[in-house]
């Protein structure tokens, strides 16, 4: 009886003294939820993009993500908080391989874009064509970039 008390407290001892301290809550953003046939956008939860995955359900994709992202947060997303800056009705013309990753044209002047929409259009355009890190955004003859998502993909 006295050997298995002993061995007890020596176990007891062991794992007490592993050295992991407990942590406080880490904060994050929400995981994406949905269905794996879904379109990744970026909109912003407390002025930060975050990434969202909005399920496509049998509806067929778009041309772009971007088209979706300029048509704003859906029903859904809108319960949750989600917002955007991009502004409504911005296409994509045009999008073109270059040395330094891609170069996406739009339908409106991109030096009017708010910093945080830029980082929306960036960090959608990037997830969509497949994780490039770099993205040059043109239109309305000015261009910015190449910029890079300020997300991890």
């Amino acid at each position: 009886m006295r050997k298995t008390w002993l061995v007890l407290l020596l176990m007891v001892s062991a794992v007490a003294g592993c050295g992991v301290r407990p942590s406080g809550v880490i904060p994050g953003a929400p995981a994406p939820v949905g269905p794996a046939n879904g379109a990744v956008l970026y909109f912003l939860s407390g002025g930060q993009p975050v990434r969202v995955l909005r399920p496509l359900a049998g509806e067929l994709a778009p041309a772009s993500p971007i088209d979706l992202l300029a048509a704003g947060p859906d029903e859904s997303e809108r319960e949750r908080r989600y917002t955007s800056e991009v502004p409504p009705g911005i296409t994509v013309l045009d999008q073109i391989p270059a040395p330094n990753g891609v170069t996406v044209t739009l339908s409106v002047a991109v030096t009017g874009l708010s910093a945080r929409a830029v980082d929306q259009i960036v960090c959608t355009a990037r997830d969509s064509l497949g994780g490039s890190a770099q993205i040059t955004l043109r239109g309305g003859g000015s261009v910015r970039g190449p910029l890079s998502c300020p997300l991890p993909g």
